[in-house]
């Protein structure tokens, strides 16, 4: 283990010192820096190679054999660097697709940190949606599927471990249609104005978010399921909407039509159950959820 130390620690310092020089050079820019943190996954598979190596070899044999394996990895880290997106570099990606012979459609993002903004429009001109992305690291992925009218819309991970930093989609839907809606991200922000389209089902799936829906009138029992750590959930439907709430986990609030809520565990409130209603289930470990109606969810 002592030799182990000697060869590793002094190879990440020089590393860092090379990356440094190579930033003062202008060879790299300063927010590729941030990449290297992409890169932990290598310094576990350093140490595991550099411990069979010494298992394996004695002497002269081991040290030269840790040596290689620190400079092809410090190598191998230096070109990620210097050729993986940027994420400093904003790009932009327009996306539409027309209905076509369309009766229904869904939607599923993936993505990490996410700030989304979703509305359904009746101006569309015979799209079925129409995107606008902002984003960095690797381009995003936009895919519709007309067999069954699934729409999904997605940013990979081709380098590097954790998805991208930045990730904007403002979207229109088209609501002449219905639509089903799924949203799987890391940290996220999203607004959905729906009022004017019917909903099928929505499901949130994050790390955590900051969520803002406002609903149109339900056609049968629509499903709103909400999952994630810590979470802000602001709902807003028309006036005289059957609609019924449940939020779990660890300290939750709920504000029902002004009816507030508190407890440890989970809460639930709700109108008299209707063949039309939204059913809301809310979980987390911190979970804030507000539920009312609003003109502007029935002016729609």
């Amino acid at each position: 283990m002592r030799n182990y130390r000697s060869v590793f620690w002094p190879a990440v310092l020089i590393v860092a010192g090379v990356v440094a020089l190579l930033v003062n050079a202008g060879v790299f820019s300063s927010e590729r820096l941030s990449l290297l943190a992409d890169m932990w996954p290598l310094i576990l598979i350093v140490i595991g190679l550099e411990m069979i190596a010494r298992r394996r070899f004695q002497g002269g044999a081991a040290d030269l054999a840790a040596v290689l394996i620190v400079l092809i990895a410090a190598g191998g880290a230096l070109a990620y660097v210097a050729v993986a997106p940027n994420p400093g570099t904003g790009h932009q990606l327009d996306a539409s697709a027309p209905v076509g012979g369309l009766d229904h459609a869904s939607l599923e993002v993936n993505v990490g940190a996410a700030t989304v903004t979703l509305t359904a429009s009746n101006q569309l001109a015979g799209d079925l949606y129409r995107a606008h992305i902002q984003y960095s690291g690797s381009r995003p992925d936009v895919t519709l599927d007309r067999s069954n009218g699934s729409l999904q819309i997605g940013q990979g991970n081709t380098f590097g471990t954790f998805q991208s930093r930045g990730f904007v989609l403002d979207m229109q839907i088209n609501a002449s249609l219905p639509w089903t809606i799924q949203t799987n991200s890391g940290a996220a922000t999203e607004t959905y104005n729906l009022a004017a389209v019917h909903v099928g089902s929505i499901e949130i799936n994050a790390g955590s978010a900051r969520v803002d829906i406002t609903l149109g009138k339900p056609a049968g029992i629509v499903p709103i399921t909400v999952n994630g750590g810590a979470l802000t959930v602001n709902l807003h439907r028309p006036p005289g909407t059957a609609a019924s709430v449940m939020v779990t986990g660890g300290s939750v609030s709920l504000d029902f039509d002004k009816k507030h809520s508190r407890a440890f565990g989970s809460v639930g409130q709700g109108t008299q159950i209707g063949p039309d209603m939204y059913k809301v289930d809310v979980s987390g470990g911190a979970c804030t959820v507000t539920m009312d109606t609003s003109a502007a969810a029935a002016a729609a």
